[in-house]
């Protein structure tokens, strides 16, 4: 039960920062939750838990952002449903393996999030075009990166219980 507080703590964080530039006028161009989400997976969290903040923290990106609810959850859930099958047919456990993951994902829910959704669904997004989608991509795989390298601390992964054997 730690650990799910930690995590939503830590989520909440991750919101009331990117609320914090969005109120300032700085546009973020990533995707603030999906990283986390990731890192999810590797906390082993209790699924309801996990459920509920994948649904939760997908609707605040859809509100916040784009002011319309939907294609953040629904790529949410897939791209973590992906990232779920690459964790558990590949082991994820060499730094190669890991990274690539990490990007195929990121790749996929971000297009998907901010391109195919909107496109099949007729939904007005702003933008959906290619250097816009990838400017997110970048951003998503930076803050990704730099959250996973944060993890690597000897500290934070104590506090967030990650460790070898629970892989």
């Amino acid at each position: 039960m730690k650990k799910d507080l930690v995590f939503f703590f830590f989520l909440f964080l991750v919101f009331w920062a990117y609320e914090f530039f969005s109120f300032l006028g700085v546009p973020l161009a990533f995707d603030p939750f999906f990283p986390f989400l990731l890192g999810g997976i590797f906390w082993r969290l209790h699924l309801p838990f996990f459920v509920c903040a994948v649904f939760f923290f997908g609707l605040l990106a859809d509100v916040f952002s784009f002011g319309l609810p939907g294609p953040s959850v629904i790529s949410y859930f897939l791209s973590l449903f992906v990232f779920y099958q690459f964790e558990r047919r590949l082991a994820l456990r060499g730094f190669f393996p890991a990274l690539l993951s990490l990007v195929t994902v990121v790749i996929f829910c971000e297009v998907l999030r901010l391109f195919l959704l909107p496109l099949i669904f007729e939904l007005p997004l702003p933008k959906p075009s290619f250097y816009f989608v990838g400017k997110f991509v970048v951003g998503t795989l930076l803050w990704g990166l730099l959250g996973w390298l944060f993890c690597q601390v000897s500290f934070i992964r104590d506090v967030l219980e990650v460790s070898a054997k629970n892989h």
